[in-house]
Formats: structure tokens, C-alpha cells, sequence
């Protein structure tokens, strides 16, 4: 079990790093839509983001037990990057808060890693 904590570790703190440049990237897409490779970067990053917390929910299941938070961590990220995604894609009047998100999606990546320390 101790090498799904190294492995879980591990995804997590890609995950802080992948938020936090995407965090600044799509700051910076808002700012100015004058970056092309911005853009690439966000969907890129997005796109990660999205199997990493596939598969920590995957590895966090036979922890579940145990650990439900290991579980509910991931799920809560995926679901709160699906708001984000679905925010964006309908142009709703929610659209500035949007960037809100996207911290609460780095502070997620945190308590991710928190949770997948081993003890």
C-alpha cells in the first residue's frame, strides 16, 4: 500500500503545478486574449488535469474504506473543474468568477496533496 501513497504524492504535487500555471495562464488569458501559446498551455493543462484526478479517484478507491477523504477529494476537484469547463463553454452570465475557480482548484490541489501525504 505504501507504494499507492509514493504514487498518489506524486500525481498530487504535479497537480499544485499544473493549477497554479494554469492558474496564471487563464489570468492572463483574461487580461489579454493576445496569447496564442497561453491558450495552448490552459487546454494543455486542463486536459492533464482531468486524468490526474481520473486517476487518483482510481487509485484512491481501495482506500476508500480507510481513508473516504482520499476519494472525495479528487471527485470534488473533478466536479468543481466540470463547473468550471461548463462555465466557460455556455458563456453564462457566471463567466467572472470563472478565475474563482480556478483558486479554488489550486486550494483543492492542496488539500489533495494534504491527504495523500503518508503518515
Amino acid at each position: 500500500m505504501f507504494i499507492f501513497s509514493n504514487v498518489s504524492i506524486i500525481l498530487a504535487s504535479i497537480g499544485i503545478i499544473l493549477a497554479a500555471t494554469s492558474f496564471i495562464s487563464g489570468l492572463q488569458l483574461v487580461k489579454s486574449k493576445l496569447y496564442p501559446i497561453d491558450v495552448r498551455i490552459h487546454r494543455v493543462n486542463g486536459y492533464i488535469t482531468i486524468a490526474l484526478f481520473c486517476i487518483l479517484a482510481l487509485i484512491a478507491i481501495p482506500r476508500s474504506a480507510v481513508d473516504s477523504a482520499a476519494l472525495q477529494w479528487p471527485l470534488i476537484g473533478l466536479s468543481v473543474f466540470l463547473l468550471k469547463e461548463w462555465i466557460v463553454r455556455k458563456k453564462r452570465r457566471l463567466y467572472k468568477y470563472v478565475s474563482w475557480l480556478g483558486g479554488i482548484l489550486l486550494i483543492t490541489w492542496l488539500c489533495i496533496f494534504f491527504v495523500n501525504i503518508p503518515v
